[in-house]
């Protein structure tokens, strides 16, 4: 009997705290309003200027014979240290450079494209999706000035 009464509050607790949420959600809703126009705001101005370069540049790079040529030169360091072919060397060097979004995207579009196995996408994903700092420095740029 007490086990059960306990598996019975367990299968209450999270819709109970989704609905004390959504009403504390709503209560301060002016807060909420402001902060959050202040987030999209943020965005706007700093994340999608800061990140379109790239972007651009990337997609542009990635249909020249950069990754290949990348690939033959960096195949005898990419090998050994990351299990990965040479052209992983190209997702490296811009993750480096231009941070998350970029690094993961150029993951994705080689997995896409079957440059890489699926094995060599997530070893390539676990380094290069990170904050670059040219992306920090535009960002923060724009939030302290």
């Amino acid at each position: 009997m007490f086990k059960f009464c306990i598996i019975k509050l367990k299968n209450y607790i999270f819709p109970f705290m989704f609905l004390m949420f959504t009403i504390f959600l709503i209560c301060f809703s002016n807060s909420n309003i402001s902060a959050a126009k202040t987030g999209l705001d943020l965005f706007a101005n700093s994340v999608i200027p800061s990140l379109f370069p790239f972007f651009v540049a990337t997609e542009l790079l990635s249909h020249t014979n950069i990754i290949r040529l990348l690939g033959s030169s960096f195949n005898r360091f990419m090998k050994p240290l990351f299990n990965i072919r040479g052209e992983g060397s190209f997702a490296l060097i811009m993750g480096i450079i231009s941070g998350y979004p970029v690094g993961a995207k150029i993951a994705c579009n080689f997995r896409k494209n079957n440059i890489c196995s699926k094995e060599e996408c997530e070893r390539l994903l676990s380094f290069t999706n990170n904050s670059g700092p040219l992306f920090i420095v535009g960002t923060v740029r724009y939030y302290y000035v």
